[in-house]
């Protein structure tokens, strides 16, 4: 018997490690990343095993599974909702036909919006529309500290469950990752349904770098606020280590919330196996924006958050303008950036000049000196943190929401944004943008061989940066 022990334990092993390299192949995405986790797990299945556990999979089949489930009542809202907003429903063209596609919804008409590009003009609109709510308040972020900021938004949401207000809070348990419990049960025992997104449980163990990135409040059925902005006093400028805090989040009315909401609902059921009880009637138009919601995430089937900028990017005859604190894209998104500075495309790419990822930092390098080569032109902001996230493509096209050009918003969290279209709010954040721009630095690339050779080096990282 001792004899077969010494053997039994590296086959077990080995045949583990080729088990999960075969899954890997299977659920696999992209080249890439399919080769480094089959390799690993194929020449090193006692170190690579742990971390693909808890790491690997690129598909949230629990999610999935949850959608599956839910998808007879969830279809028949969303059936609901496209019968009661029909007469806003856009019919599609070379542009949306791909995304209605992708999303659930097409783009809406009847909708006003409101651009809000700091965090005390951000938090002021959300917090007195939140104070109005008469029915349903949905609240979901990736970030919700206890702090000055948290506090006053907590008294807010335990105020109005007081009031009878049916009250949701969805928050990211990494992303707010040190919450205190008494917080959190000071709003339970108010009457707010409180749920983290991804539970840390035993169903759950290995979806634990799925991250639940979105930003997004529901007034009611008829306001909706989505954009960049945290609940965190760091995001009014607060935090001496970051100072001037750049980001931007919008306001919107009218129809279009619904599709908002729909996905808030997605959501909540995942986290808590429950719908909530919202209002789907179409709220009154409100103004003469067409606006799309895009609910990008790790369950869908396609790469649908790398598709929608891969696209749009595409879809750019004249400008394409970018901003993301951390850039990192993908093949598919970088091939598109190239293409679109080749066919003489005006394509700018603003980063930040401050960051909080080191790592991330230093690989942008690399993607700057390559793509600067193809004409597209990156500028670095200099105030402060810079943390928003905005589109610009033509005269007519602008998102505003929640995900980087890094690897992680395109295929690892979810995340939200609203595509308008609208020639007016194009316009906004083009003047935004213009002055973002006018308080930034033509990006400096470093070409010392060795910062050129690191930056190569942690390019290779970028599927898990």
């Amino acid at each position: 018997m001792a004899s077969v022990e010494w053997w039994i334990w590296p086959l077990i092993l080995y045949s583990a490690g080729l088990l999960a390299a075969t899954d890997a192949l299977w659920q696999g995405r992209t080249a890439q990343g399919t080769v480094a986790w089959v390799l690993a797990l194929l020449l090193m299945p006692a170190l690579a095993l742990p971390f693909y556990a808890f790491f690997g999979s690129r598909r949230f089949r629990a999610y999935r599974a949850s959608r599956r489930r839910k998808d007879n009542r969830l279809g028949a809202i969303e059936r609901h909702v496209r019968q009661s907003i029909s007469d806003y429903l856009v019919s599609p063209d070379e542009v949306s036909t791909p995304l209605q596609r992708l999303f659930r919804l097409p783009l809406i008409s009847g909708n006003e919006t409101e651009l809000l590009i700091n965090g005390k003009d951000t938090f002021n609109a959300i917090l007195n529309c939140a104070q109005t709510a008469r029915h349903t308040l949905c609240v979901q972020f990736y970030t919700f500290r206890d702090d000055a900021l948290g506090q006053h938004f907590s008294d807010i949401l335990c105020n109005k469950a007081a009031e009878g207000v049916r009250v949701y809070l969805i928050y990211d348990e990494i992303g707010s990752g040190g919450l205190d419990d008494d917080f959190l049960q000071e709003m339970t025992d108010a009457g707010v349904q409180v749920s983290r997104f991804n539970p840390i449980r035993l169903r759950n163990r290995t979806n634990l770098n799925f991250r639940n990135h979105r930003k997004l409040v529901i007034v009611d059925n008829h306001t909706a606020f989505v954009g960049g902005h945290n609940v965190g006093v760091e995001y009014l400028g607060l935090d001496p280590d970051f100072g001037h805090w750049r980001d931007t989040h919008m306001r919107i009315s009218g129809p279009a919330t619904l599709a908002f909401q729909l996905s808030f609902a997605e959501d909540w059921y995942w986290a808590t196996g429950q719908e909530p009880d919202l209002c789907w009637d179409a709220p009154a138009p409100a103004g003469p924006r067409e606006i799309m919601c895009i609910n990008a995430g790790p369950a869908d089937y396609y790469e649908s958050a790398s598709l929608y900028f891969t696209h749009m990017i595409n879809s750019a005859k004249r400008r394409c303008w970018l901003v993301s604190p951390y850039f990192v894209p993908d093949q598919t998104v970088y091939s598109a950036l190239q293409l679109a500075g080749l066919r003489g495309v005006d394509v700018r790419i603003i980063l930040p000049g401050i960051s909080d990822n080191w790592m991330v930092a230093q690989a942008n390098r690399s993607y700057v000196a390559s793509l600067s080569r193809a004409q597209v032109q990156f500028y670095t902001y200099t105030p402060g943190f810079l943390h928003q996230k905005i589109m610009l493509i033509d005269d007519e096209w602008a998102s505003v929401g929640s995900a980087n050009l890094d690897n992680r918003s395109l295929r690892i969290n979810f995340e939200i944004a609203a595509l308008v279209r609208d020639a007016g709010f194009a316009r906004e954040i083009e003047a935004m943008l213009e002055y973002d721009l006018s308080k930034c630095e033509p990006t400096h690339v470093d070409e010392r061989w060795w910062k050129q050779l690191l930056a190569r080096l942690l390019r290779l990282l970028a599927p898990v940066l």
